[in-house]
C-alpha cells in the first residue's frame, strides 16, 4: 500500500512567506538596478509656455529625484476678448522612464493668481471692459520629450479653475492645453 502524506499548513505558510520574501527581494534589487538607469532631471530648467489663456516663461528646479517645482510668469495675453496675465507655482511628479526612451510622463498640481481684462462683446459702450483680479488653482498630466540632452519639448492638458475676489465677478474655469520648450541646465543629482 502507498502512503500519500499532505503537507501540514504550518510547512505550507512557511514555504509561502520565504517564496513571498524572496520575491519582495528580487523586485527591490530589480528596482534599484532600474532606477539607476532612467532619464535623470537636471537641477533647473528655464523656459517657454504657452497656454489657453497667456504665454510667458518658466523655471523649473529639481528638489527630489522625480520632484520639481515651476514658477510660471505668463505677461502675454493670447485672448483678445479675456487679457488675462498669470502668476503661478506648481509641483510635478515625473514618472522617469527608461534612459533609452525619450519620454517622461508627469502629473502637477498648483495655484496662482491672474489678472484679467474681460470685454462685454454684446455690450454697444464704446470699450466695455471689467478687471478682475482672480485666484485659483491648477491640476492635469504632461508629457516631456527629451529632443537632446538639455532641449525638451512637453505638451499637457489640465484643469484649470480661477475664482474671482469680486462676489459679483465672473470665474474662469475649463481645460487648459499647454504646449512649451525648456532648457535645462545645473548638474544631476
Amino acid at each position: 500500500m502507498i502512503t500519500l502524506s499532505l503537507p501540514t499548513t504550518k510547512k505550507r505558510k512557511r514555504q509561502t512567506t520565504s517564496k513571498i520574501i524572496a520575491w519582495l527581494f528580487a523586485i527591490s534589487f530589480s528596482y534599484v538596478g532600474f532606477a539607476q538607469e532612467t532619464n535623470q532631471l537636471y537641477k533647473h530648467a528655464i523656459g517657454y509656455k504657452y497656454t489657453t489663456l497667456c504665454q510667458g516663461i518658466t523655471f523649473r528646479m529639481k528638489i527630489d529625484q522625480s520632484d520639481q517645482v515651476e514658477a510660471f510668469a505668463g505677461p502675454i495675453e493670447n485672448d483678445p476678448n479675456k487679457r488675462t496675465t498669470v502668476l503661478g507655482v506648481r509641483y510635478l511628479h515625473t514618472f522617469l522612464q527608461e534612459k533609452d526612451f525619450p519620454i517622461n510622463p508627469y502629473i502637477f498640481a498648483g495655484f496662482g493668481y491672474a489678472y484679467s481684462e474681460i470685454k462685454h462683446i454684446g455690450c454697444k459702450m464704446k470699450d466695455p471692459t471689467d478687471l478682475f483680479n482672480l485666484m485659483g488653482y491648477s491640476a492635469g498630466i504632461g508629457m516631456e520629450l527629451k529632443v537632446t540632452d538639455r532641449i525638451s519639448l512637453n505638451g499637457e492638458a489640465a484643469r484649470m479653475t480661477l475664482f474671482n475676489t469680486n462676489v459679483k465677478g465672473p470665474n474662469l474655469d475649463g481645460i487648459s492645453l499647454n504646449f512649451g520648450v525648456n532648457y535645462s541646465f545645473g548638474g544631476i543629482f
